[in-house]
């Protein structure tokens, strides 16, 4: 009777523990192409990178889970080797890196998620400027990597499922050291994936969806290199603006920011170093996440700061620590070119 007992009730921690949580392994290989993004990086583009890379993913099931992004998420750790295909100029990189999955679609045979992340790459191969000054893409042995993969993951059995992604990544220090060119690097995986638990979804119910504008502001700062000596300046930032939600997941807005950057001195003058411009902007709200992109015009920006650009964008994710209070981290891009990762901390009217 004891026996019997002790296996009724292992059995049903077990089921409790699938209703509540879901836990993945899974290994992908990537093949991809390097984007080159100026005339000069053609000649060292023509390679393509090969990657593998380890992936742990835990899902909570329970209502509070689901309330951070009104639907079922995946966070994740992963562990990745990319060979760039030319080891003598680009070398190879290994990067630890954490993820965000939410589901957009799922029934019995097949899910759909779009994956974002961020990482610390060890890169083998920098910038050297007498050994290897081809490689402009890298030049600080610690980088970023940002990447967004969108995802079909298709069911074999129980345990197994398949998937096909498609990952946009890009690697670069951030702005911390010139050159600071950074890789795009487009990559088609295929992977198996290996589950602990079988998910069995409940049905929770979205919240609904807020019919006012949200208004919002943001202050940002971080170091930057300043490349007339081997200190780093800082530079900080303040944005206003508003967002109103049309669906879901969904919300169209745009504001003004403004960025006061020391790294310009002294080749600009201490009263002009202030750029500022007005953007529009998309919302992926997830919930509490909020991952959203901005297309900014400059309105005014130091005379040798970007001189031939008069437009770059901002891609930021917020993760929502109040009702009122937000944090996390953006990049500012000017086409394919990064020029900056900073922090970022914004109140919700």
């Amino acid at each position: 009777m004891k026996q019997a007992l002790a296996i009724f009730l292992l059995c049903l921690t077990q089921s409790v523990i699938a209703q509540q949580a879901v836990t993945r392994l899974g290994a992908d290989i990537q093949y991809g192409f390097i984007i080159p993004h100026a005339a000069d990086l053609i000649p060292i583009s023509q390679s393509s990178p090969f990657g593998i890379r380890l992936s742990y993913d835990r899902m909570r099931l329970d209502k509070k889970r689901w309330d951070a992004c009104n639907c079922f998420h995946y966070l994740g750790v992963q562990l990745s080797h990319y060979q760039f295909g030319n080891p003598s100029v680009l070398g190879h990189g290994t990067t630890v890196s954490t993820s965000f999955e939410p589901l957009l679609f799922r029934s019995k045979q097949w899910q759909i998620s779009l994956a974002t992340g961020l990482g610390i790459s060890y890169l083998n191969r920098v910038y050297d400027e007498v050994s290897n000054p081809e490689n402009t893409f890298f030049s600080a042995p610690l980088s970023f990597l940002i990447f967004v993969s969108p995802r079909i993951q298709f069911t074999l059995n129980d345990r197994w499922s398949g998937s096909m992604a498609l990952h946009y990544n890009h690697i670069s220090n951030g702005g911390q050291r010139q050159p600071n060119r950074g890789m795009n690097f487009p990559t088609l995986g295929v992977g198996l994936h290996y589950f602990l638990q079988h998910p069995n979804f409940p049905d929770h119910q979205a919240n609904e969806v807020p019919d006012r504008w949200r208004p919002y502001l943001e202050v940002a700062g971080t170091m930057k290199n300043n490349p007339n000596s081997n200190n780093r300046s800082p530079a900080a930032g303040l944005s206003l603006g508003a967002y109103r939600q049309v669906g879901s997941i969904n919300a169209f807005g745009g504001g003004w920011e403004a960025t006061i950057d020391h790294s310009l001195y002294p080749d600009t003058e201490r009263n002009d170093l202030i750029n500022h411009g007005l953007y529009i902007s998309h919302h992926f709200l997830f919930g509490r996440f909020d991952f959203n992109q901005r297309m900014a015009v400059y309105l005014g920006k130091p005379k040798n700061y970007q001189p031939d650009k008069s437009f770059y964008q901002r891609y930021t994710l917020l993760y929502r620590l109040s009702d009122h209070l937000q944090g996390g981290a953006s990049m500012k891009v000017h086409g394919h070119v990064a020029e900056n990762i900073e922090f970022r901390i914004g109140y919700l009217f």
